[in-house]
């Protein structure tokens, strides 16, 4: 009996194991065994990398560490010095002031300039000058230079002789590079041709150390100034302009500069806020290309024909003076109020 059941047991036995033998067979024929081998190799290579990842880091943590330090050093080191040289660059435009006047009330000028007999006066004490400067003929027949940036967004302009004469002037043409602007006063019919302007123009290089003076409107009655050509270039090194010791004031922006026999080269634009007596004037030169620029429709087919004969050459400072006066004008703009 015992026998029966000890054989019992073992095919039992023996048969749980057949089957369990055939389900791992099942199993294992399911099973995927390259993607498996390739992801065992992935899982391999990725331990790999990590060790090497962790060794590299372990060797060169510390010259990483220098490299990003460096790397922030000259990141803040450049930004620091962008901002050093925009607030250098703002403080050195302030060290060059532009010599127009700012008017802004009737003064005892406007006072002068609203009296003439053209009926003009109603029209300028609704709208009073609100910029002033300075400018010269350049021609008898009523052509006129001063600086752009006095007659710039100017609604009108009109310029006033030392008698008192005012005349409407119009803006022929605007060298904004040169800060040259050249306008006309004979499309005013009150404008009469003067004589022949005395003084010649020179668009040679003046020499260091030359006596120079100009004539202008800092006041309401016309300054005369002297000095000497203390650089051939302007502010910050320009080549277009001369700098002169010469004390100047807003108001002088576009008088004339001339040489000791009356020719005249250059024209007051600026000063040096920072050191006395230091003024710019633009070269005669480029004056000259200004005019040579003037589209021909812009002049009514009649170019400029500048005076070649200058009268002051022998003439003493007090009779050049004298001769030049009149053709010296005070430059008022007129702009609407917003």
């Amino acid at each position: 009996m015992n026998e029966e059941k000890d054989i019992d047991n073992a095919l039992r036995a023996y048969g749980e194991r057949i089957r369990f033998k055939r389900r791992l067979a099942k199993i294992q024929a399911g099973i995927d065994m390259n993607a498996m081998r390739q992801e065992a190799e992935n899982y391999s290579s990725q331990v790999e990398s990590s060790s090497q990842i962790r060794m590299l880091w372990q060797t060169y943590r510390t010259t990483l560490a220098v490299a990003a330090s460096v790397a922030l050093i000259t990141t803040f080191g450049s930004i620091f010095l962008y901002r050093s040289y925009q607030q250098g660059h703002q403080q050195q435009e302030q060290q060059y002031s532009l010599l127009s006047k700012e008017l802004q009330a009737v003064k005892t000028s406007q006072r002068q300039l609203l009296n003439d007999i053209n009926g003009r006066s109603r029209g300028l004490r609704i709208n009073p000058a609100q910029v002033a400067g300075s400018g010269f003929l350049l021609t008898a027949d009523g052509y006129f230079v001063t600086n752009n940036h006095i007659v710039r967004e100017a609604d009108s302009v009109y310029v006033q002789s030392t008698k008192g004469e005012i005349y409407k002037a119009r803006i022929v043409y605007a060298d904004q590079a040169h800060d040259v602007a050249v306008l006309q006063l004979c499309d005013d019919s009150a404008f009469r041709t003067l004589p022949p302007v005395p003084y010649s123009f020179d668009a040679r290089p003046s020499d260091l150390g030359e006596r120079v003076y100009t004539l202008g409107y800092p006041r309401e009655e016309i300054v005369y100034g002297e000095g000497y050509l203390s650089s051939g270039t302007g502010y910050r090194g320009d080549s277009t302009a001369y700098q002169v010791a010469i004390g100047v004031n807003p108001g002088n922006s576009g008088g004339p500069l001339l040489d000791e026999k009356g020719n005249v080269v250059g024209m007051i634009s600026g000063k040096q806020t920072t050191s006395e007596g230091v003024s710019f004037a633009i070269k005669t030169n480029y004056l000259l290309q200004a005019l040579s620029s003037i589209p021909s429709d812009s002049l009514k087919g009649l170019p400029i024909r500048l005076n070649r004969k200058n009268t002051l050459t022998e003439l003493s400072r007090k009779q050049q003076i004298k001769r030049m006066q009149d053709y010296v004008y005070q430059v008022k703009v007129f702009k609407h109020k917003e």
